[in-house]
């Protein structure tokens, strides 16, 4: 059978038992405030997410992501990342591409391999860290209110807040994974059972997260290790139902998925979905079919390529029951971008980075897993044209780790004389929002006068909103722009009255809004080639000093 073939019968096949699924008895899902868990309700006992975690290097988020792709031709449906030990200045990046996931259609999850808060060393190595004890006197300090070692881990905590606040503010849910293998004391948070244990510790990270700290996007994901003691350790590690969202079990011990792992599961899972949460070695799709109550499964980074062949990959990944990116439903969610005056408008810069790629188009595409970056030098400019004159209320900047330390914000009618918006000192954030502002303009300048770094000006997004202004010049113009024929053929005739001098822009645009081509008025009576334009429905607009007029053509 053809690959075609193959990938149409399992869409079909799978949308057939999804939909069969929601007419049986307790099938229906669960209505819960997220969309990604309602989500894993309606699919169990049918389809389990294929998904792949992606550790280190934090600045390579989608590393293993991408080999699976290759072996299989398949993006996992389940996107894993790590705010891991070290390499702190990388966790935005990871970030990044977790709304980038979320945004095509991926369930988005994260792992934290914290430090030892006994130790009060932040970063640290996972030998001597992550994989470290700590005395009962330590642990009785951690566990209570208002201690030192208590105050220590809500401070890490609070570490993580702004990056789930960011993803909560562009709609990302994220299962969220602290504290995981409970029961595995080779990590330092673990092997304590009890309600004075591992669980009291996952009790307390909770609540300061979405209690205390107002954190609504984390789907809550305990875990344990497939211990021989597992039946036993479901319920003493277990922090209680009300606690978590999922259960979820990683599968390390050599004898697979056996049944009394899944029923164990099962019942500390009291009706909540379970999960595998990471494994080297995958289930085969048959072992899922027999296991169907499994929502999603997270392949463990270089293990599953070192301990699953190519060709068994492509068969679990290709399975019916097993669902890839391309067949999730996506979320909903609006274009986070919407709004952006400046998303992929022409832009130029006073230099660009050698030999790396980073080209100043990157600062306004949309997309925050890419950037532009100057030479290693002071001053440094970036200008953005609107294309039309702006009542400008709000800026934003999103920085790669090499920020801008001071700078301006500029706007300018006519490229050439500057008004200052906004003037930074001393900024260390990689997020600057600058609300609430008054200003009017066409073109958008970012003049950094001081680096953060030894490096350049590195910026992910640059972003203005506001309004566009109406004024006398606009309401006189109506009217006066013509074109001809209507529907045109080869070209299209455009007549420019008294209004619309010399330097007007022309820009036509496709149905949807896209920019097709731009033209520069050199004379009142313009000829426009449009022999290469696909047949359908057009706008052309006129734009110049704040005045802007649309009108509708057909190419034939």
């Amino acid at each position: 059978m053809s690959a075609l073939l193959r990938n149409f019968f399992k869409t079909s096949s799978r949308r057939l038992a999804t939909g069969l699924a929601l007419l049986l008895p307790g099938a229906a899902a669960a209505q819960t405030p997220f969309t990604s868990l309602n989500y894993l309700y309606s699919i169990r006992g049918t389809s389990t997410i294929g998904g792949i975690h992606n550790k280190e290097p934090l600045n390579s988020p989608t590393y293993y992501t991408d080999q699976l792709e290759f072996v299989t031709g398949k993006v996992a449906g389940l996107w894993g990342g790590d705010f891991l030990f070290s390499n702190y200045a990388d966790r935005w990046q990871m970030i990044y591409e977790a709304e980038k996931q979320w945004q095509r259609g991926a369930m988005v999850t994260l792992t934290w391999h914290a430090c030892n808060p006994a130790q009060n060393v932040s970063p640290c190595t996972f030998s001597s860290g992550v994989m470290s004890t700590m005395s009962n006197a330590d642990w009785a300090d951690l566990t209570t209110n208002g201690t030192v070692l208590n105050n220590r881990w809500k401070a890490w905590l609070d570490e993580l807040v702004p990056y789930f606040q960011y993803l909560q503010s562009r709609g990302v849910e994220v299962a969220f994974r602290p504290l995981h293998e409970t029961n595995q004391a080779a990590f330092w948070w673990g092997g304590r059972p009890g309600p004075t244990g591992s669980a009291k510790l996952y009790q307390i990270t909770h609540d300061y997260l979405q209690v205390t700290r107002g954190l609504t996007n984390i789907v809550w994901v305990w875990n344990i290790q497939d211990f021989p003691t597992l039946p036993s350790d479901v319920n003493s590690y277990s922090p209680g139902t009300s606690y978590f969202d999922v259960a979820s079990l990683d599968f390390y011990n050599g004898d697979g998925l056996t049944q009394a792992k899944y029923n164990a599961m099962l019942g500390v899972a009291a009706g909540k979905p379970i999960a595998i949460g990471e494994t080297g070695v995958l289930p085969t799709a048959a072992a899922l079919r027999a296991q169907p109550q499994w929502t999603y499964f997270l392949g463990w980074a270089d293990l599953v390529f070192s301990q699953n062949s190519s060709a068994n990959l492509f068969l679990l990944y290709t399975a019916t029951n097993v669902l890839t990116r391309d067949e999730m439903p996506g979320w909903g969610v609006p274009n986070p971008s919407a709004g952006n005056l400046c998303l992929n408008k022409p832009v130029t810069v006073s230099s660009t980075e050698a030999g790396q790629g980073n080209v100043a188009a990157l600062a306004v595409d949309g997309d925050r897993t890419t950037r532009w970056s100057s030479v290693y030098a002071d001053p440094q400019n970036i200008v953005v044209d609107l294309g039309a004159s702006y009542r400008l209320n709000r800026f934003s900047i999103v920085w790669e780790n090499a920020y801008g330390r001071d700078y301006q914000i500029q706007v300018s009618p006519d490229n050439v004389n500057w008004t200052t918006a906004v003037t930074i000192t001393n900024n260390t954030d990689l997020h600057t929002n600058y609300p609430n502002l008054n200003v009017t303009g066409r073109y958008v300048k970012v003049l950094g006068t001081a680096r953060g770094t030894v490096y350049g000006y590195s910026i992910r997004e640059l972003e203005a909103y506001g309004s566009l202004v109406t004024s006398a010049a606009s309401a006189k113009a109506a009217g006066s722009l013509q074109a001809y024929p209507n529907p045109a053929a080869g070209t299209l005739t455009v007549a420019l009255g008294a209004d619309w001098p010399v330097g007007t822009q022309l820009t036509v645009l496709n149905n949807t809004g896209q920019k097709v081509s731009a033209y520069t008025v050199r004379q009142a009576i313009q000829t426009l080639p449009t022999a290469d334009l696909p047949a359908g429905l057009y706008l052309l607009r006129a734009q110049y000093q704040g005045a802007a007029q649309t009108i509708k053509f057909i190419k034939q």
